[in-house]
């Protein structure tokens, strides 16, 4: 298979027209053509592109003409995607590239000239040539007075930006009768420059004139050895059809700066803590005190003063007597479970767990089963069916879902326990703050939190730092972790200025909470009055606030819809949800204003009428 990218100078040099005369020129040599048009724009419904214009003039079948997107503007390959609501991904249109037909001869025609931005990652023709293993690059001038400044822009534009390789040669397009005397001085001043020129096209006509050097481009590529794909190629290839997958599902995740919004209701600073004074002051205080870095691990250097107090204060604030301080809430899941848990031990988790939970059950090598969300009879039979004498049974859980903002009952999760004797895992990093009577958590607003044997909690959320504890009924199983998690021993420990934010977090905290009924009003409120425009969310009075959607393509349209209105939400999709259960995901805060949740739920509704949705 040769592979040819037809680019050029610019929009309207004839790059449809020389790509049909090649098309038809190969076919008539019995070589099977494909013709690729990555990228169309200008082309309303029902229209056809250029590689179907091109298809036709070459009179080869029309299911040899291929195009992977196309825009109505007739504006350059990004301007034209932006009012669709569409995204150009580098790598979803290689990965699209791949799934088409095999042929012979494979001639891609580019959209405009050869530098023309074509993906958010900054892409241009000439990496998209390389990425799907283009042989060669045809850039098509004008033949016209003015010719040789076009060729040899465009030539040493393609020669800078190509890395080499592919190789590449001018094609001259007659798109105007031009006088011979003009032709000639062209041809002359391109050899004198050594600027090959690879083909030629007579004004009206579709017979190309293919060059010598053109020639020997095509018995190069036709001899050259095929090298063995080596593991980098296959392994490229593998992430290139994921990653293709993923865009086409509209389930690929993108990493971005986070942009400024007027309204943020993304993030998880519940109380607004990330920006508190009283919090920023005591990492000031740190930083002039102590170091940036606990520099070390904790069992060797990293363990200081202000992790002992922060321990502390974290036991006294929920009323355990042991706690230990991790550098994320990941680590912290994956390690008591995935340290603490043996093999011969059994473990039930609520459907919806956090991977980081899964991923502890995973390495500890016990056997689990997961009960359906939040349903305590279901946990409640699998208690019957496998307490039995000897059996270290374990219930995980959260007190708040990260993604569906609901909770379990914990008066009666408490009950269960004092009848089966589990070893009780709640993770209370979505409700700390909101809940409690000085934001401890739903476990001492519930009064269970005595019943808890192990409580993970974050810094990260609420608190506006990072990093995250876990508390323990047993002192003894503190010290099993800090000799036998990996995640504890082998990591360079927390800032001690995050430590510092922590502490100054915790004790904001008990001045915030007095206002958290209002916050849970408002949290109730919003959820009634969504669910009386018609949108499906569910009562609750968490921070948390999904609004179902559904589709996942639906559900990436309605986050940019209302990026663009100054409101930042979650668009969350599957795997993170279950399949149709797509959402906006809405963090509500303490400093959340009326208006701003009427505004948004005045976009809300303009979305959906938008798409011809009546309530």
């Amino acid at each position: 298979m040769v592979t040819i990218l037809v680019s050029g100078s610019g929009t309207g040099v004839g790059k449809t027209r020389v790509t049909a005369a090649l098309a038809r020129a190969f076919a008539r040599e019995d070589k099977s053509v494909c013709i690729v048009k990555p990228v169309q724009t200008g082309v309303a419904a029902g229209e056809s592109s250029d590689a179907e214009i091109a298809a036709k003039l070459a009179e080869i079948p029309s299911d040899c003409a291929h195009t992977l997107r196309r825009y109505a503007a007739a504006l350059a390959p990004l301007d034209a995607a932006r009012p669709e609501g569409a995204r150009l991904r580098g790598d979803a249109l290689v990965g699209e590239f791949f799934t088409l037909p095999k042929a012979d001869i494979v001639l891609v025609e580019g959209a405009g000239g050869v530098g023309v931005p074509i993906s958010e990652e900054g892409w241009e023709w000439t990496t998209y040539a390389g990425c799907i293993g283009a042989d060669g690059v045809i850039l098509v001038v004008p033949d016209i007075l003015g010719a040789i400044n076009q060729a040899r822009l465009t030539y040493h534009y393609f020669l800078s930006n190509n890395g080499g390789w592919p190789p590449g040669g001018i094609f001259l397009n007659e798109t105007a009768p031009t006088p011979p005397a003009v032709r000639a001085s062209t041809r002359a001043a391109l050899a004198e420059l050594k600027i090959p020129i690879w083909g030629e096209l007579d004004f009206g006509s579709l017979e190309a004139t293919l060059s010598p050097a053109f020639g020997q481009f095509l018995e190069i590529v036709r001899l050259k050895p095929v090298p063995p794909r080596n593991s980098v190629e296959r392994l490229n290839e593998d992430v290139l059809r994921d990653l293709s997958e993923r865009a086409t599902a509209h389930r690929q995740r993108k990493l971005r700066v986070a942009e400024p919004a007027r309204v943020n209701l993304a993030d998880n600073d519940y109380l607004g803590l990330a920006y508190d004074e009283t919090v920023k002051n005591a990492v000031r205080r740190a930083l002039e005190t102590g170091p940036v870095s606990a520099s070390a691990s904790p069992l060797v250097q990293g363990y200081q003063e202000i992790h002992a107090k922060l321990e502390q204060a974290l036991c006294n604030w929920h009323g355990f007597p042991a706690g230990l301080i991790w550098n994320s809430g990941f680590a912290a899941n994956q390690a008591v479970l995935g340290t603490l848990a043996e093999p011969k031990h059994f473990i039930l988790a609520d459907r919806l767990v956090h991977h980081s939970l899964i991923a502890g059950m995973v390495k500890s090598g016990a056997k689990f089963a997961r009960f359906p969300h939040n349903h305590l009879d279901a946990l409640e039979a699998l208690l019957k069916k496998n307490s039995h004498a000897g059996t270290v049974m374990w219930v995980v859980t959260e007190s708040v879902f990260s993604m569906d903002g609901d909770s379990p009952d914990l008066a009666r999760l408490a009950d269960l326990k004092r009848r089966y004797g589990f070893i009780w895992m709640l993770d209370e990093a979505h409700a700390l703050g909101w809940y409690g009577p000085e934001g401890q958590g739903r476990a001492a607003a519930a009064g269970v939190a005595p019943d808890v044997d192990i409580l993970v909690g974050t810094f990260g959320k609420a608190l506006g730092g990072m990093g995250a504890y876990t508390l323990f009924r047993e002192p003894l199983l503190r010290e099993a972790l800090v000799n036998r998690a990996g995640e504890f021993i082998y990591s360079t420990y927390l800032s001690p200025l995050l430590a510092a934010a922590a502490l100054g977090a915790v004790g904001r905290l008990h001045e915030l909470a007095r206002n958290s009924a209002q916050w849970r009003k408002q949290s109730q409120n919003f959820r009634e009055t969504l669910r009386a425009a018609g949108w499906d969310a569910p009562a609750g009075d968490s921070p948390i606030v999904p609004v179902i959607i559904g589709g996942d393509a639906d559900t990436v349209a309605l986050g940019e819809f209302l990026r663009e209105r100054g409101f930042a939400t979650g668009a969350i999709r599957p795997p993170t949800v279950p399949e149709g259960s797509a959402r906006l995901r809405l963090s509500l805060k303490s400093t959340t204003r009326a208006e701003d949740l009427t505004e948004l739920l005045k976009h809300l509704n303009a979305w959906r009428r938008s798409k011809g949705v009546q309530t």
